[in-house]
């Protein structure tokens, strides 16, 4: 009889463990930093968004045109501008168009483990994206910035892209 106590204790104690790691683990956060601009985005009438670059070789490759075209998708249904769109506004002057470009400048894995605080971390990924806005006419800045998002779980990595995304038309929006 001790034995199937010690057997129900043993399930019991492992459930609650598993479900206090599940809810803990898969929270994906985001974090922006962008320079302050005078110059209001409502004075123009498109945004184009181009593929992110990086000059990292294991980043994944479908990610660097995910999160622009997931971006423009969302801001797209906002109808802040006349157009948005993910690849080359050719129907709108490009003195009116602005011009968002991303470069991925860190990425850690999912596959890393590290060692921090005394303990092991397996299944992090982390990103940062820097951000420039740009006037499509002149080239000049109209602000930069960064995105980051980070995943306690590697398994969520696709929904970090979808994080940053909202993060970056969070950001246009707050500008507009």
């Amino acid at each position: 009889m001790s034995i199937l106590k010690l057997k129900v204790y043993t399930l019991g104690v492992s459930l609650a463990v598993f479900a206090l790691l599940i809810s803990g683990c898969t929270t994906i956060k985001t974090t922006s930093y962008f320079t302050p601009t005078k110059t209001k985005l409502r004075d123009f009438k498109a945004l184009q968004f181009e593929t992110f670059e990086t000059k990292i070789e294991d980043f994944p490759k479908e990610a660097l045109t995910k999160i622009p075209d997931k971006a423009a998708a969302l801001l797209e249904s906002e109808n802040k501008f006349k157009e948005v769109k993910y690849g080359e506004i050719e129907n709108i002057p490009a003195e009116d168009t602005i011009v968002l470009l991303g470069e991925i400048s860190e990425y850690r894995p999912s596959s890393d483990v590290s060692y921090e605080g005394g303990a092991l971390k397996f299944g992090e990924v982390s990103i940062a994206v820097k951000i420039a806005l740009v006037n499509k006419a002149t080239g000049d800045e109209i602000a930069t910035g960064e995105v980051n998002g980070f995943s306690s779980t590697g398994f969520m990595a696709k929904d970090i892209f979808q994080s940053l995304a909202e993060e970056i038309v969070k950001y246009v929006n707050e500008t507009y």
